[in-house]
């Protein structure tokens, strides 16, 4: 993956709040900050596809849906799958 420098401008307070994780963390403030973009940009992009997700969602009918889940094969989870619905872990 080829870097590029880019200048980011905080507000003080901020980025005292920043140093003061990376130090906490171990990590230099350029890594928090490159974190902190990847961590949130995939948020975000996570959240625009369950906003699409939902935006289709609404253009199916709910008898369209059940009709899809029927033709679903009756078969038991896989082992690691499967629900504890007896309380014990």
């Amino acid at each position: 993956m080829r870097k590029s420098p880019f200048m980011l401008r905080l507000a003080e307070d901020e980025r005292s709040r920043a140093k003061k994780v990376a130090d906490e963390l171990g990590v230099s403030e350029n890594r928090l900050y490159t974190d902190l973009i990847h961590d949130g940009l995939l948020m975000r992009e996570q959240m625009f596809y369950m906003e699409h997700l939902r935006q289709l969602a609404n253009t199916v009918s709910k008898e369209d849906a059940l009709s899809i889940l029927d033709r679903v094969p009756a078969t038991p989870p896989a082992r690691e799958d499967a629900l504890d619905v007896s309380g014990h872990h």
